[in-house]
């Protein structure tokens, strides 16, 4: 979520990179000034109140202990609560459509973002490897993991419905030592620790990580008790929750933090292509490596820290 400081003070800015994702400002933004001012009108009064109150209350002291009459100002002292409870709760809805508003502005693209509408205006900026030639047409995976017996997308659909998949005997194996392979590497050699987070978060979580409110269509809910809970649709969600609401110790950093888990997604927007096979399943599986470092942290060095870092199995 975009800090509030930094829409108020650059709404023209956010306005136009939102034109710039093809979105209508006035659509994602609403009433966000009217209701900043409101909110923030509402606690000075509130403050101003409060201020007067204890005023009030020194001289009612002051009062009693002289022997004088201090119903009067006791009254006023009574009125000056009651208004000042009255906008606080004002206040705090105020906040919670502020809130609710900043939870739904997307993510501003950087200057060097290209504008386009479609992936066809994608830019390359580099490539690593060079593509295989074959000198046969290559099976699709899912026709060759069934031949090999490793793959079993029919049974899947049996024990779930559509976009799960079963693997056998070698399939589950390899997934397994894919999976060893990348936590064993990460936490020996480039310093990461090995967690294993819930599977299961509160919407807190999902909205710390900006699952929610937008993506709520391609979660799964867990309704539970008076409040839901959400199967994770990626490591990154509890590893990065971990620390919300705290402030790391700066000698601290960095902190890397590796995490094998299921993944679910309802994958609710695709289609075509991608349907087939283990592209685009409801659950799968992979190792997620997550790092909190100091904001000055370069590009480069990260990348560098972190190449190879995800591994989808």
């Amino acid at each position: 979520m975009l800090d509030l400081h930094f829409v108020r003070d650059h709404l023209p800015l956010v306005e136009g990179k939102l034109r710039l994702r093809g979105m209508d400002p006035a659509e994602v933004l609403k009433d966000f000034q009217a209701i900043d001012i409101e909110r923030r009108q509402s606690i000075t009064e509130a403050e101003t109140l409060k201020a007067h109150r204890n005023r009030a209350s020194e001289e009612i002291g002051k009062l009693k202990k002289s022997g004088q009459d201090v119903t009067a100002r006791m009254e006023e002292t009574k009125e000056l609560r009651d208004k000042i409870q009255e906008l606080e709760k004002t206040a705090a809805e105020y906040e919670t459509r502020l809130r609710e508003l900043l939870a739904g502005i997307p993510n501003i693209p950087h200057d060097s973002v290209p504008v386009g509408k479609s992936s066809d205006d994608n830019l390359e900026v580099r490539r690593w490897g060079t593509l295989p030639k074959f000198d046969f047409k290559p099976k699709p995976h899912w026709e060759l993991g069934e031949q090999l017996g490793v793959l079993d997308l029919e049974r899947g659909a049996k024990l779930s419905g559509a976009r799960f998949a079963v693997y056998w005997d070698l399939g589950a194996k390899l997934e397994r030592a894919l999976a060893n392979f990348m936590l064993d590497l990460h936490t020996r050699q480039h310093g990461y620790t090995e967690i294993l987070p819930p599977y299961l978060v509160n919407s807190e979580s999902m909205y710390g990580t900006g699952q929610l409110p937008k993506f709520a269509a391609d979660l799964f809910r867990v309704p539970h008790g008076e409040k839901d809970l959400w199967l994770i649709p990626t490591a990154e969600v509890p590893v990065t929750n971990l620390y919300r609401d705290e402030t790391l110790d700066g000698s601290r950093l960095p902190v890397s933090l590796a995490a094998y888990t299921p993944c679910f997604r309802s994958e609710a927007g695709s289609y075509g292509k991608d349907v087939r096979g283990i592209i685009r399943q409801h659950q799968f599986q992979k190792v997620e490596l997550v790092k909190f470092a100091h904001p000055g942290s370069s590009y480069e060095e990260l990348e560098k820290l972190t190449r190879n870092a995800e591994t989808v199995l």
